[in-house]
């Protein structure tokens, strides 16, 4: 298996929509996915590619030159667990790096909704480094509040935890 940038922007589109139709419990209503599968085809990209089958994908961006934000990502369900979305996302964290983000955001489903996928989902987030930032309900809608999580990117010049101002208890 190995991780491939992909420039085509058919075949973005493709591999993702192969993808998400596979994931009907996180990519189930229709509008959404056809829009990450048009959505997709400008985006810096990477590919889970298992011989000529693609079981996985990533696809960024980059706000303000300093945050890059997960578009979206998708593994095949046989696939999970096997270490392929802890690969694409370290491949979308080096493309942070390399252009200058100091952070990276994802956008999925709050505890809320109380989802057993997207409990998952937001496992694998908290594993690969990301911490909750803010829920908003007027992000989607009350029924589907918006978790946005961040990391801070490490390695990257001018980004620290550590705040740049003294902080004193009075």
């Amino acid at each position: 298996m190995r991780i491939e940038r992909i420039a085509d922007a058919r075949l973005k589109s493709l591999y993702a929509e192969k993808v998400l139709r596979q994931l009907p419990d996180w990519f189930g209503i229709e509008a959404a996915l056809l829009e990450y599968v048009a959505g997709v085809a400008p985006l810096p990209y990477w590919a889970a590619m298992d011989g000529e089958e693609c079981v996985g994908f990533i696809a960024v961006k980059i706000h303000y030159a300093h945050t890059g934000d997960i578009y979206v990502m998708g593994v095949l369900p046989e696939c999970h667990r096997r270490g392929i979305g802890r690969r694409l996302m370290a491949a979308a964290e080096a493309y942070f790096r390399q252009q200058g983000c100091k952070y990276a955001i994802v956008k999925t489903l709050s505890e809320r909704a109380n989802s057993e996928h997207y409990e998952r989902t937001r496992q694998f987030y908290l594993n690969v480094g990301f911490e909750p930032l803010i829920t908003l309900t007027e992000m989607w809608d009350e029924h589907n509040p918006c978790l946005i999580m961040i990391k801070v990117l490490q390695g990257v010049p001018g980004c620290t935890l550590v705040p740049s101002f003294p902080c004193r208890e009075k």
